[in-house]
């Protein structure tokens, strides 16, 4: 089976699900070319392997010189859900105790947030944190820039499960979220995120705030968000 990757980003975090094999010829290269430049943008990639089948050496070769990249310009590549016959290669060649290996995803981003062996961590900003929360990539992109822009440091998440994973990893102060993201397995999302840090304050965008005129809709947003910030706790 073909090696396919799907990657999604976390706040600072590229996240790369890896499905079928990761093999000398075509497979590596792939992921050479793929995860290497995920470097230009991200300091710390996470690589899903619960869906790989089989690593070879040259496979196996190409993480850690990726793994090294990573090191060398002041970030990770971790890894998550690693099958037990891929960690048992791992142990087998002394190569387990190089990479940081977590059972969850979740884990992987936390760690890369908090600061583990190798990631620096990401909270030395003295900027107000900020996430925004929205199921578009382009509406994500908007909304760092302006508020970036204005002096915040603003985290996107395309869906909620990533934002909690984010929430508690930075104890953002304020999540800017889309309208249609109001639920989450189940429990109002004010109720879900408030679960994991009761302090967070929660302002919620138009329906149509992706169709607005940007001018009118980036002014309004920081407005809104510099009221939420003012409000007493």
């Amino acid at each position: 089976m073909q090696l396919r990757l799907e990657s999604r980003p976390v706040g600072d975090v590229l996240v790369i699900q890896c499905h079928g094999r990761i093999v000398v010829g075509k497979e590596v290269f792939t992921l050479h070319s793929y995860v290497g430049d995920s470097f230009i943008k991200y300091g710390d990639v996470v690589l899903q392997l619960e869906q790989v089948e089989f690593v070879d050496s040259s496979g196996l070769g190409a993480m850690v010189r990726l793994m090294q990249t990573a090191r060398l310009k002041g970030g990770d590549l971790k890894l998550s859900g690693v099958p037990p016959k891929i960690l048992k290669t791992l142990e087998l060649t002394k190569l387990l105790s190089q990479f940081e290996t977590y059972d969850s995803v979740e884990e992987a981003i936390t760690a890369a947030y908090l600061g583990s062996r190798y990631s620096r961590g990401k909270l030395g900003d003295a900027r107000p944190r900020l996430l925004c929360v929205y199921d578009s990539t382009d509406v994500c992109t908007f909304l760092r820039e302006v508020l970036c822009s204005a002096g915040y440091n603003a985290l996107t998440a395309a869906n909620l499960d990533d934002a909690r994973v984010l929430l508690k990893a930075t104890k953002a102060k304020l999540v800017v979220i889309s309208s249609r993201l109001q639920s989450v397995h189940g429990k109002p999302t004010r109720t879900a995120l408030e679960e994991i840090d009761p302090a967070v304050s929660l302002l919620t965008l138009d329906e149509s705030f992706a169709t607005q005129d940007p001018g009118e809709a980036a002014e309004k947003l920081l407005s809104d968000v510099g009221r939420c910030l003012a409000a007493p706790d």
